[in-house]
């Protein structure tokens, strides 16, 4: 198997993209779909990251800190920020589609990947 983590400038640069490699959104629900086969044959699956939205998240080195007054537990976390673009986690069984493989950022630490 195949992870490559996508980010295009937005999602009609992606939806673009997608359909260079045939992969369509639905007619009816405008919902991409989260497996399939390319015309080479290769299956794949896809996940738009952030619940659908396209949007994922990075810490920005600080700490927002907040302690539950009637507990006095501490939910300290950190802070995030978005991460510019429109992001898509695919799974391929074969290679990386020509037409998506210069939107492979292979992040070092991907904000959601497949389990």
């Amino acid at each position: 198997m195949n992870d490559v983590f996508l980010k295009f400038t937005d999602e009609a640069a992606a939806i673009a993209a997608l359909a260079s490699e045939s992969i369509a959104q639905d007619t009816e629900s405008g919902e991409l779909p989260t497996m399939g086969a390319l015309s080479d044959g290769t299956d794949f699956v896809l996940h738009v990251c952030g619940q659908g939205s396209g949007t994922v998240y990075e810490p920005t080195g600080n700490t927002i800190t907040d302690v539950n007054a009637e507990t006095g537990e501490d939910n300290s976390r950190s802070e995030m920020t978005v991460v510019s673009g429109y992001h898509i986690n695919m799974r391929f069984d074969g290679d990386v589609p020509a037409g998506l493989a210069g939107f492979d950022i292979a992040p070092q630490t991907p904000a959601e990947r497949f389990a």
